[in-house]
Protein backbone atom coordinates (compact mmCIF):
# COMPACT_ATOMS: atom_id res chain seq x y z
CA UNK A 1 0.00 0.00 0.00
CA UNK A 2 1.34 3.42 -0.95
CA UNK A 3 0.08 6.80 0.20
CA UNK A 4 0.63 10.26 -1.22
CA UNK A 5 -0.52 13.28 0.75
CA UNK A 6 -0.31 16.70 -0.86
CA UNK A 7 -0.88 20.01 0.89
CA UNK A 8 -2.72 22.49 -1.28
CA UNK A 9 -5.99 23.32 -3.00
CA UNK A 10 -7.66 20.19 -4.36
CA UNK A 11 -9.06 22.17 -7.30
CA UNK A 12 -5.45 22.70 -8.43
CA UNK A 13 -3.89 19.43 -7.26
CA UNK A 14 -6.39 17.17 -9.03
CA UNK A 15 -5.37 18.68 -12.37
CA UNK A 16 -1.99 16.97 -11.89
CA UNK A 17 -3.67 13.55 -11.66
CA UNK A 18 -3.65 11.42 -14.82
CA UNK A 19 -6.82 10.61 -16.72
CA UNK A 20 -8.54 7.30 -15.86
CA UNK A 21 -6.18 6.63 -12.95
CA UNK A 22 -8.40 6.47 -9.85
CA UNK A 23 -10.74 3.65 -8.81
CA UNK A 24 -12.68 5.44 -6.08
CA UNK A 25 -13.05 9.05 -4.97
CA UNK A 26 -14.65 9.41 -1.56
CA UNK A 27 -14.85 12.68 0.29
CA UNK A 28 -16.81 15.07 2.44
CA UNK A 29 -16.24 18.70 1.39
CA UNK A 30 -16.59 21.60 3.83
CA UNK A 31 -20.25 22.04 4.66
CA UNK A 32 -21.90 25.29 3.61
CA UNK A 33 -22.07 28.12 6.11
CA UNK A 34 -21.58 25.86 9.13
CA UNK A 35 -18.07 24.87 10.15
CA UNK A 36 -14.77 26.71 10.38
CA UNK A 37 -12.11 24.45 8.86
CA UNK A 38 -9.15 26.60 9.84
CA UNK A 39 -6.89 29.27 8.45
CA UNK A 40 -6.97 29.95 4.68
CA UNK A 41 -10.19 27.96 4.22
CA UNK A 42 -13.20 30.12 3.40
CA UNK A 43 -16.71 29.08 4.36
CA UNK A 44 -19.05 28.96 1.37
CA UNK A 45 -22.60 30.24 1.60
CA UNK A 46 -25.42 28.03 0.30
CA UNK A 47 -26.06 30.47 -2.54
CA UNK A 48 -22.49 30.06 -3.86
CA UNK A 49 -21.86 26.42 -2.92
CA UNK A 50 -22.78 24.80 -6.25
CA UNK A 51 -20.76 27.26 -8.31
CA UNK A 52 -17.78 26.56 -6.04
CA UNK A 53 -17.94 22.74 -6.01
CA UNK A 54 -19.19 21.76 -9.47
CA UNK A 55 -15.93 22.54 -11.33
CA UNK A 56 -14.29 19.80 -9.24
CA UNK A 57 -16.85 17.30 -10.58
CA UNK A 58 -15.45 17.70 -14.09
CA UNK A 59 -11.94 16.73 -12.96
CA UNK A 60 -13.35 13.89 -10.88
CA UNK A 61 -14.96 12.49 -14.03
CA UNK A 62 -11.69 12.86 -15.92
CA UNK A 63 -9.50 11.00 -13.38
CA UNK A 64 -11.97 8.20 -12.60
CA UNK A 65 -11.55 4.89 -14.36
CA UNK A 66 -14.61 3.67 -16.31
CA UNK A 67 -15.25 1.20 -13.46
CA UNK A 68 -14.83 3.87 -10.78
CA UNK A 69 -17.17 5.54 -8.31
CA UNK A 70 -17.45 8.92 -6.64
CA UNK A 71 -18.92 8.86 -3.11
CA UNK A 72 -19.94 12.28 -1.78
CA UNK A 73 -20.94 12.80 1.86
CA UNK A 74 -22.66 16.13 2.29
CA UNK A 75 -25.45 17.72 4.29
CA UNK A 76 -27.77 20.70 4.06
CA UNK A 77 -28.55 23.30 6.72
CA UNK A 78 -31.22 25.69 7.90
CA UNK A 79 -31.34 29.46 7.79
CA UNK A 80 -34.17 31.81 8.58
CA UNK A 81 -36.20 28.89 9.85
CA UNK A 82 -36.16 26.95 6.56
CA UNK A 83 -34.05 24.27 4.90
CA UNK A 84 -31.61 25.43 2.24
CA UNK A 85 -32.19 23.42 -0.96
CA UNK A 86 -28.66 23.81 -2.34
CA UNK A 87 -27.95 20.07 -2.01
CA UNK A 88 -30.74 19.27 -4.43
CA UNK A 89 -29.53 22.01 -6.74
CA UNK A 90 -26.07 20.45 -6.66
CA UNK A 91 -27.39 17.05 -7.73
CA UNK A 92 -29.59 18.52 -10.45
CA UNK A 93 -26.88 20.74 -11.89
CA UNK A 94 -24.31 17.93 -11.75
CA UNK A 95 -26.43 16.03 -14.26
CA UNK A 96 -26.80 19.06 -16.52
CA UNK A 97 -23.30 20.49 -16.30
CA UNK A 98 -20.97 17.48 -15.86
CA UNK A 99 -20.60 14.00 -17.34
CA UNK A 100 -20.88 12.19 -14.00
CA UNK A 101 -23.91 9.92 -13.70
CA UNK A 102 -26.03 10.00 -10.54
CA UNK A 103 -26.16 6.33 -9.53
CA UNK A 104 -27.66 6.06 -6.04
CA UNK A 105 -28.43 7.72 -2.73
CA UNK A 106 -27.54 6.39 0.71
CA UNK A 107 -28.64 7.79 4.04
CA UNK A 108 -26.11 7.90 6.86
CA UNK A 109 -27.87 7.30 10.15
CA UNK A 110 -25.59 9.00 12.64
CA UNK A 111 -25.62 6.83 15.73
CA UNK A 112 -25.62 8.92 18.91
CA UNK A 113 -26.11 12.13 16.97
CA UNK A 114 -26.16 15.35 18.95
CA UNK A 115 -29.72 16.78 19.16
CA UNK A 116 -30.40 20.32 17.99
CA UNK A 117 -31.89 22.90 20.29
CA UNK A 118 -34.97 23.84 18.29
CA UNK A 119 -38.33 23.06 19.95
CA UNK A 120 -39.93 22.78 16.50
CA UNK A 121 -37.54 20.32 14.85
CA UNK A 122 -36.87 16.63 15.33
CA UNK A 123 -33.38 15.37 16.07
CA UNK A 124 -31.24 15.59 12.95
CA UNK A 125 -29.49 12.20 12.85
CA UNK A 126 -29.01 11.72 9.11
CA UNK A 127 -26.75 12.93 6.31
CA UNK A 128 -26.71 12.33 2.58
CA UNK A 129 -24.22 10.09 0.80
CA UNK A 130 -24.49 10.37 -2.99
CA UNK A 131 -23.02 7.82 -5.40
CA UNK A 132 -21.89 8.94 -8.84
CA UNK A 133 -20.33 6.78 -11.54
CA UNK A 134 -18.63 7.22 -14.86
CA UNK A 135 -20.25 4.23 -16.59
CA UNK A 136 -22.60 1.87 -14.74
CA UNK A 137 -22.01 -0.87 -17.33
CA UNK A 138 -18.39 -1.14 -16.22
CA UNK A 139 -19.02 -0.30 -12.55
CA UNK A 140 -16.99 -2.27 -10.02
CA UNK A 141 -19.47 -3.33 -7.30
CA UNK A 142 -19.15 -6.29 -4.88
CA UNK A 143 -22.43 -6.77 -3.02
CA UNK A 144 -21.21 -9.96 -1.33
CA UNK A 145 -18.63 -8.01 0.71
CA UNK A 146 -21.26 -6.01 2.61
CA UNK A 147 -24.05 -8.55 3.07
CA UNK A 148 -25.68 -8.38 6.49
CA UNK A 149 -26.56 -10.98 9.08
CA UNK A 150 -30.34 -11.46 9.24
CA UNK A 151 -32.25 -10.93 12.45
CA UNK A 152 -32.46 -13.98 14.69
CA UNK A 153 -36.22 -14.11 14.18
CA UNK A 154 -35.68 -14.45 10.43
CA UNK A 155 -33.21 -17.29 10.99
CA UNK A 156 -35.71 -19.15 13.16
CA UNK A 157 -38.53 -18.59 10.68
CA UNK A 158 -36.45 -20.11 7.91
CA UNK A 159 -36.29 -23.45 9.74
CA UNK A 160 -40.00 -24.16 9.23
CA UNK A 161 -41.94 -25.22 6.17
CA UNK A 162 -42.77 -22.40 3.80
CA UNK A 163 -46.26 -22.18 2.32
CA UNK A 164 -46.09 -20.75 -1.17
CA UNK A 165 -49.41 -19.03 -1.83
CA UNK A 166 -50.65 -18.49 -5.40
CA UNK A 167 -47.62 -20.23 -6.89
CA UNK A 168 -48.65 -23.92 -6.67
CA UNK A 169 -49.72 -26.27 -9.42
CA UNK A 170 -53.06 -25.74 -11.17
CA UNK A 171 -55.41 -28.74 -10.75
CA UNK A 172 -58.88 -28.73 -12.35
CA UNK A 173 -58.59 -25.00 -12.93
CA UNK A 174 -57.60 -24.18 -9.34
CA UNK A 175 -54.15 -23.34 -8.02
CA UNK A 176 -53.15 -25.67 -5.20
CA UNK A 177 -51.11 -24.21 -2.32
CA UNK A 178 -47.75 -25.91 -1.89
CA UNK A 179 -45.20 -25.99 0.88
CA UNK A 180 -41.57 -27.01 1.07
CA UNK A 181 -38.74 -27.31 3.57
CA UNK A 182 -35.82 -25.00 2.78
CA UNK A 183 -32.27 -26.29 2.53
CA UNK A 184 -31.16 -26.30 6.19
CA UNK A 185 -27.52 -25.69 5.31
CA UNK A 186 -28.41 -22.55 3.39
CA UNK A 187 -30.69 -21.18 6.10
CA UNK A 188 -27.98 -21.59 8.74
CA UNK A 189 -25.51 -19.27 7.03
CA UNK A 190 -27.55 -17.12 4.66
CA UNK A 191 -27.06 -13.36 4.59
CA UNK A 192 -29.27 -10.57 3.34
CA UNK A 193 -28.78 -7.63 1.03
CA UNK A 194 -28.08 -4.37 2.91
CA UNK A 195 -30.50 -1.48 2.64
CA UNK A 196 -29.47 2.01 1.60
CA UNK A 197 -29.32 3.28 5.18
CA UNK A 198 -25.81 2.96 6.60
CA UNK A 199 -25.30 3.21 10.34
CA UNK A 200 -22.07 4.63 11.71
CA UNK A 201 -21.08 6.74 14.66
CA UNK A 202 -21.16 10.50 14.36
CA UNK A 203 -18.21 12.58 13.23
CA UNK A 204 -17.93 13.75 16.82
CA UNK A 205 -17.20 10.18 17.89
CA UNK A 206 -14.03 10.40 15.79
CA UNK A 207 -12.84 13.61 17.47
CA UNK A 208 -10.86 11.64 20.02
CA UNK A 209 -7.57 13.27 19.11
CA UNK A 210 -5.87 16.51 20.06
CA UNK A 211 -6.18 18.14 16.62
CA UNK A 212 -9.97 18.48 16.97
CA UNK A 213 -10.81 18.59 13.27
CA UNK A 214 -14.38 19.99 13.18
CA UNK A 215 -15.86 17.21 11.03
CA UNK A 216 -13.72 14.07 10.75
CA UNK A 217 -14.89 10.85 9.15
CA UNK A 218 -15.53 7.89 11.37
CA UNK A 219 -13.16 5.33 9.82
CA UNK A 220 -15.81 2.65 9.28
CA UNK A 221 -17.68 4.94 6.89
CA UNK A 222 -15.03 5.20 4.13
CA UNK A 223 -13.98 1.59 4.81
CA UNK A 224 -17.50 0.40 4.00
CA UNK A 225 -17.47 1.91 0.51
CA UNK A 226 -13.85 0.99 -0.13
CA UNK A 227 -14.69 -2.67 0.55
CA UNK A 228 -17.44 -3.08 -2.02
CA UNK A 229 -16.33 -0.61 -4.69
CA UNK A 230 -12.61 -1.45 -4.99
CA UNK A 231 -10.11 -4.31 -4.98
CA UNK A 232 -6.83 -4.62 -3.11
CA UNK A 233 -4.17 -2.48 -4.77
CA UNK A 234 -6.72 -0.04 -6.24
CA UNK A 235 -6.28 3.74 -5.96
CA UNK A 236 -8.53 5.77 -3.64
CA UNK A 237 -8.53 9.58 -3.65
CA UNK A 238 -9.92 11.93 -1.00
CA UNK A 239 -9.78 15.53 -2.30
CA UNK A 240 -10.79 17.03 1.06
CA UNK A 241 -8.61 14.70 3.11
CA UNK A 242 -8.74 16.46 6.48
CA UNK A 243 -6.79 14.33 8.96
CA UNK A 244 -6.72 11.51 6.40
CA UNK A 245 -9.09 9.02 8.01
CA UNK A 246 -9.82 7.66 4.53
CA UNK A 247 -6.08 6.96 4.27
CA UNK A 248 -6.17 4.92 7.46
CA UNK A 249 -8.99 2.81 6.05
CA UNK A 250 -6.98 2.32 2.84
CA UNK A 251 -3.96 1.23 4.83
CA UNK A 252 -5.99 -1.41 6.68
CA UNK A 253 -7.63 -2.65 3.46
CA UNK A 254 -4.45 -2.60 1.34
CA UNK A 255 -5.52 0.13 -1.08
CA UNK A 256 -3.30 2.89 -2.42
CA UNK A 257 -4.26 6.32 -1.16
CA UNK A 258 -4.01 9.89 -2.43
CA UNK A 259 -5.10 12.70 -0.13
CA UNK A 260 -5.31 16.46 -0.66
CA UNK A 261 -5.68 18.98 2.16
CA UNK A 262 -5.53 22.77 2.14
CA UNK A 263 -5.00 23.12 5.90
CA UNK A 264 -1.34 22.25 6.44
CA UNK A 265 -1.82 21.36 10.11
CA UNK A 266 -4.52 18.81 9.33
CA UNK A 267 -2.58 17.36 6.40
CA UNK A 268 0.65 16.89 8.33
CA UNK A 269 -1.23 15.34 11.22
CA UNK A 270 -2.97 12.95 8.80
CA UNK A 271 0.34 11.99 7.23
CA UNK A 272 1.74 11.07 10.64
CA UNK A 273 -1.37 9.02 11.40
CA UNK A 274 -0.94 6.94 8.25
CA UNK A 275 2.79 6.52 8.75
CA UNK A 276 2.25 5.45 12.36
CA UNK A 277 4.15 8.40 13.81
CA UNK A 278 1.12 9.97 15.46
CA UNK A 279 -0.26 8.06 18.43
CA UNK A 280 -3.74 6.98 17.45
CA UNK A 281 -5.09 5.78 20.75
CA UNK A 282 -6.60 8.26 23.17
CA UNK A 283 -8.55 7.55 26.33
CA UNK A 284 -11.47 9.43 27.81
CA UNK A 285 -10.38 10.00 31.41
CA UNK A 286 -12.74 10.65 34.31
CA UNK A 287 -11.69 12.79 37.29
CA UNK A 288 -13.58 14.04 40.30
CA UNK A 289 -14.06 17.80 40.71
CA UNK A 290 -10.80 17.99 42.71
CA UNK A 291 -8.83 16.52 39.81
CA UNK A 292 -8.38 13.03 41.28
CA UNK A 293 -8.32 10.19 38.78
CA UNK A 294 -11.32 7.83 38.81
CA UNK A 295 -11.24 5.77 35.62
CA UNK A 296 -10.42 5.83 31.91
CA UNK A 297 -12.41 4.53 28.95
CA UNK A 298 -11.86 3.52 25.34
CA UNK A 299 -14.22 6.23 24.10
CA UNK A 300 -17.00 8.53 25.25
CA UNK A 301 -19.69 5.92 24.52
CA UNK A 302 -18.05 3.49 26.93
CA UNK A 303 -17.71 6.29 29.49
CA UNK A 304 -21.36 7.21 29.09
CA UNK A 305 -22.49 3.61 29.57
CA UNK A 306 -20.43 3.27 32.75
CA UNK A 307 -21.40 6.60 34.34
CA UNK A 308 -24.78 7.54 32.91
CA UNK A 309 -23.46 10.90 31.69
CA UNK A 310 -24.62 11.81 28.18
CA UNK A 311 -21.85 11.01 25.69
CA UNK A 312 -22.44 14.30 23.85
CA UNK A 313 -21.88 16.23 27.06
CA UNK A 314 -18.68 14.28 27.71
CA UNK A 315 -17.40 15.24 24.26
CA UNK A 316 -18.28 18.90 24.78
CA UNK A 317 -16.34 18.84 28.03
CA UNK A 318 -13.07 17.45 26.72
CA UNK A 319 -13.36 19.52 23.53
CA UNK A 320 -13.98 22.60 25.72
CA UNK A 321 -16.86 23.77 23.62
CA UNK A 322 -19.36 24.26 26.43
CA UNK A 323 -18.64 22.76 29.83
CA UNK A 324 -15.73 22.48 32.26
CA UNK A 325 -17.38 19.47 33.88
CA UNK A 326 -20.49 17.39 33.44
CA UNK A 327 -22.38 14.86 35.54
CA UNK A 328 -20.27 15.78 38.58
CA UNK A 329 -17.00 14.84 36.87
CA UNK A 330 -14.17 16.44 34.94
CA UNK A 331 -13.56 14.77 31.58
CA UNK A 332 -10.28 14.89 29.67
CA UNK A 333 -9.06 13.37 26.42
CA UNK A 334 -5.55 12.04 27.01
CA UNK A 335 -3.23 9.83 24.95
CA UNK A 336 -2.96 6.18 25.88
CA UNK A 337 0.83 6.51 25.61
CA UNK A 338 2.97 9.43 26.78
CA UNK A 339 6.60 10.52 26.66
CA UNK A 340 8.21 10.24 30.08
CA UNK A 341 11.34 12.19 31.02
CA UNK A 342 13.72 10.55 33.53
CA UNK A 343 16.99 11.65 35.02
CA UNK A 344 20.03 9.38 34.56
CA UNK A 345 19.13 7.57 37.80
CA UNK A 346 15.71 6.64 36.35
CA UNK A 347 13.72 9.06 38.49
CA UNK A 348 10.57 10.25 36.71
CA UNK A 349 10.67 14.02 36.22
CA UNK A 350 7.93 14.95 33.76
CA UNK A 351 5.29 13.52 31.47
CA UNK A 352 4.53 14.97 28.03
CA UNK A 353 1.87 14.26 25.44
CA UNK A 354 4.08 15.11 22.45
CA UNK A 355 7.70 15.68 21.45
CA UNK A 356 6.88 19.32 20.70
CA UNK A 357 5.60 19.81 24.23
CA UNK A 358 8.79 18.36 25.69
CA UNK A 359 10.91 20.62 23.46
CA UNK A 360 8.92 23.67 24.50
CA UNK A 361 9.51 22.85 28.15
CA UNK A 362 13.24 22.37 27.57
CA UNK A 363 13.55 25.48 25.43
CA UNK A 364 14.91 23.64 22.38
CA UNK A 365 13.62 24.18 18.86
CA UNK A 366 14.38 20.76 17.33
CA UNK A 367 12.94 17.42 18.39
CA UNK A 368 15.18 15.08 16.37
CA UNK A 369 17.18 13.93 19.39
CA UNK A 370 14.15 12.99 21.50
CA UNK A 371 12.61 11.35 18.45
CA UNK A 372 15.72 9.20 18.07
CA UNK A 373 15.42 8.14 21.71
CA UNK A 374 11.87 6.98 21.22
CA UNK A 375 12.20 5.31 17.82
CA UNK A 376 15.76 4.10 17.50
CA UNK A 377 16.47 2.83 20.99
CA UNK A 378 18.99 5.56 21.93
CA UNK A 379 17.33 6.55 25.19
CA UNK A 380 19.51 9.47 26.35
CA UNK A 381 19.33 13.06 25.07
CA UNK A 382 19.88 16.50 26.64
CA UNK A 383 21.10 14.72 29.76
CA UNK A 384 17.83 12.84 30.28
CA UNK A 385 16.30 9.49 29.43
CA UNK A 386 13.18 9.51 27.27
CA UNK A 387 10.68 6.65 27.08
CA UNK A 388 7.36 6.08 25.33
CA UNK A 389 5.21 4.43 27.99
CA UNK A 390 1.65 3.64 28.93
CA UNK A 391 -0.18 6.60 30.40
CA UNK A 392 -1.28 5.95 33.98
CA UNK A 393 -3.25 9.21 34.10
CA UNK A 394 -3.17 9.52 37.90
CA UNK A 395 0.58 10.07 38.20
CA UNK A 396 1.65 13.43 39.59
CA UNK A 397 3.25 15.67 37.00
CA UNK A 398 5.38 18.75 37.15
CA UNK A 399 3.12 21.71 37.97
CA UNK A 400 5.13 23.94 35.66
CA UNK A 401 3.82 22.05 32.61
CA UNK A 402 0.43 21.01 33.95
CA UNK A 403 -1.32 23.89 32.20
CA UNK A 404 0.40 23.00 28.95
CA UNK A 405 -0.86 19.42 29.19
CA UNK A 406 -4.40 20.11 30.27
Amino acid sequence: MESSIKIGDCFDLIKEQQDNSVDLIITSPPYADIVNYGKNISIKKPSEYCDWLLPLFNDIYRVLKPSGSFILNINDNCSGGYRNPFIYELIYRSQKETKLKFYDTYIWHKMNGIPNGSPKRFRNTTEFIFHFVKDQKHLKFYMDRVLKEPAESNKQRAKYKWNIKNHGKIVNGERIKESFMPDQKKTDDFQIRPDNVVRFHTAGHARDNTIKHPAPFYKDLPAYYIKFLTDEGDVVLDPFGGIMTTGLACKELNRNFIGYELNERYGEFGKKRIEGEQLENYRVVQYDLDGNYIADYKNRLEASKATGVDDGDIMRTYNRTKFDSRGGYIWKLEPEYVINQYDLQDKLLNTFTSIGQAEKHLGHTTHNHIEDCLRKGNQTSYGYKWKLEKNHFNKKINKAIQQELF
